[in-house]
């Protein structure tokens, strides 16, 4: 798990959380069998030396003050909540817990079969340990819940789903403050499901953040979770942007406004006034936008705005000096021109080359415009009014509703040409070629060109190798086009919209529209769905950025313990924190029947959910979060 934390006077803070079991990587939370070992480790980079100290439930454990702990023959009472302290002499910081749950070795008697050795969990690409369902036969006890929920985390005004999987009859989730006083759930305004195998929890409020959660049944009882509970600055982020400093801008439609991450994770409001529309420049929250789509960032912070609703280009300087550039706020058209004497239909996103041009997708025009630092507007590519899927120069080419813009260091423009489901390239005398996906057909194939396939890309990302990544929102996933033309998908499942972090189709998101390369190789998500922030490194690790509110830039003089993001491969060995754990016991491998089983369930148990919040949000903060983490059991 990723978290960075804004602490006033320290720099940028990240915490990476995770188990190793069996070799498989899996962050959040494990499951293991008793008699098993699990040891964690953590390293952190700052100014040495470093002290550590850690925690279970929040108590610190006596004697654990070095860089990694192990529990030899892990018992049923080590289940719990485990984080450790990380200190300098410059200050310490506390990693959010994560949970370790043991479950008893099981006997299983079949007719000529008696087998009294611990289990083996199974070991797939979830974020948990997913064990076997359990078998019938002579002599066999079926458990009622054998798949335990996972702790988690939503962005306040959005849902929680809890999971336990169950077999046969029914439960009743339960509700604590404290871990220790426990209360029946009833469905109703808060809550629905609950006494099914997924608890959902409407519209969570900063309130609820701690409480702890339980299933159950005539079988025995879940494991406890926590909800945890985080600001939503971003009610609908549609974009990012990176400048060279390790800063993040982000465009964001529900609230009209412009808003700036530090490199500590404080937010700030940059430009406009949340909940004011308008066409006015000005500096700071004097400034008005209306639907601000698209955001790009030069190297020093300075911005340019596609202000959608008002049919304009605007700058923004690093202080929020907000001025008009191109078009006219009182006419919609396709008319090249100098300044408000150009006219756009539907200015929807924006990238800048090396030398200051703007280029801007003209979604209903279906065209591509070149805007100059002057302010003179020229089409680049496509035929306004005229949608079509044709490759070519200039005019003779093709667009269906272009959306997302990146330009690279040689002056090749993507664009993520939504409708068509396809990802263009144009070169700078506006020769169009198609990339990848395939005209008019939308899915999730992995392939090569047109035997990829997208649904409804709306931002793209460009490096200087000829890579191209892409917010595939309509799959809720993100993409990889290598320079030839290779598509693969890097972070989320396909199909499957929620909110968990992880690895590779570990993680989830929620319609991303807009996406970001930084300087230092890193992605950044406006995971638009999910009103969150999040870090996608290339090896397709993903965490969701824990953000504060903050009035300065925070220095880096202190040069606390800086915990981030381990990525670690069989060639790289990236600096940071990391804590992590090994087990003695090897993890099993799951057939592809079972991998089958599990993505059912990951369909039904989506589609479930989608079924309860029909209606039921406004659609500028829908959020459907779902979870699972084992066989596909019948739902309840």
């Amino acid at each position: 798990m990723f978290f960075a934390h804004s602490i006033a006077g320290l720099s940028r803070l990240a915490f990476a959380l995770g188990f190793v079991l069996g070799g498989a990587d899996l962050t959040r939370a494990v499951q293991l069998t008793a008699g098993n070992t699990v040891t964690l480790s953590v390293t952190a980079d700052g100014t040495a030396p470093f002290s550590y100290q850690w925690l279970k439930n929040s108590v610190k454990i006596s004697g654990a003050t070095g860089s990694s702990f192990a529990i030899s023959s892990a018992q049923l009472a080590d289940a719990g909540d485990y984080s450790a302290i990380v200190s300098n002499s410059a200050g310490s910081i506390t990693a959010p817990a994560e949970t370790l749950t043991v479950i008893s070795p099981t006997t299983v008697t079949n007719p000529g079969l008696t087998d009294t050795t611990p289990s083996t969990p199974a070991v797939t690409s979830t974020p948990t340990v997913v064990t076997s369902p359990p078998l019938t036969g002579t002599g066999t006890t079926i458990p009622s819940i054998y798949a335990q929920p996972l702790r988690e985390t939503a962005t306040i005004g959005h849902d929680a789903a809890f999971t336990a999987m169950v077999v046969g009859g029914s439960g009743q989730w339960q509700v604590s403050s404290d871990g220790s006083s426990w209360n029946n759930l009833i469905d109703g305004g808060q809550y629905s499901g609950v006494t099914t195998g997924t608890l959902l929890v409407n519209g969570v409020t900063p309130a609820l953040n701690g409480f702890k959660f339980r299933f159950v049944s005539g079988g025995g009882t879940s494991n406890m979770v926590s909800l945890g509970v985080i600001e939503a600055f971003f009610p609908f982020p549609m974009s990012i942007a990176a400048d060279g400093s390790g800063n993040l801008y982000v465009g964001d439609t529900s609230t009209d406004t412009i808003q700036k991450i530090s490199a500590t994770g404080a937010v700030t409001l940059l430009a406009g006034s949340p909940g004011q529309t308008g066409t006015a420049d000005g500096s700071g929250a004097n400034a008005r936008f209306n639907d601000p789509s698209g955001v790009c960032a030069a190297s020093d912070g300075s911005l340019g705005v596609c202000d959608n609703a008002n049919g304009t280009l605007r700058l923004v300087t690093v202080n929020g000096t907000v001025t008009t550039l191109a078009g006219s706020t009182g006419l919609r058209g396709n008319t090249d021109g100098v300044g408000s004497a150009a006219t756009f239909s539907s200015p929807t996103s924006v990238c800048r080359d090396a030398a200051g041009n703007f280029y801007l997708s003209d979604a209903v025009n279906n065209t591509i415009r070149k805007i100059t630092a002057g302010g003179a507007v020229s089409t680049l590519a496509g035929s306004a009014g005229i949608a079509g899927t044709a490759d070519g120069v200039g005019a003779g080419a093709r667009f269906n509703h272009p959306t997302g813009m990146a330009v690279d260091g040689a002056g090749n423009i993507y664009v993520a040409d939504t409708t068509n489901n396809t990802v263009r390239e144009i070169t700078s005398t506006g020769e169009v070629s198609t990339i990848a996906g395939l005209p008019g057909v939308s899915g999730s194939q992995d392939g090569a060109g047109s035997g990829a396939f997208f649904n409804n890309p709306s931002g793209v990302a460009a490096d200087g190798d000829g890579n191209v990544y892409v917010a595939d929102t309509g799959n809720s996933v993100i993409r990889k086009i290598a320079a030839n033309g290779v598509v693969t998908t890097i972070a989320g499942l396909s199909g499957i919209a929620g909110l968990m972090d992880g690895v590779g189709n570990n993680a989830w998101f929620n319609q991303p529209k807009g996406i970001v390369l930084d300087s230092s190789g890193v992605l950044y998500v406006a995971d638009t769905g999910n009103a969150a922030i999040r870090l996608v490194t290339l090896g397709g690790s993903v965490t969701t950025l824990d953000l504060s509110s903050g009035v300065s830039q925070v220095n880096n003089s202190d040069n606390v313990p800086a915990i981030t993001q381990t990525v670690a491969t069989s060639n790289t060995s990236a600096p940071g924190v990391a804590i992590s754990g090994a087990s003695s016991s090897g993890g099993g491998t799951m057939n592809s029947g079972i991998v089958i089983a599990l993505l059912l369930a990951c369909s039904l148990r989506a589609a479930l959910l989608t079924r309860r919040r029909a209606g039921a949000e406004r659609a500028k903060s829908a959020s459907v979060l779902v979870k699972w983490n084992g066989w596909a059991p019948p739902l309840n």
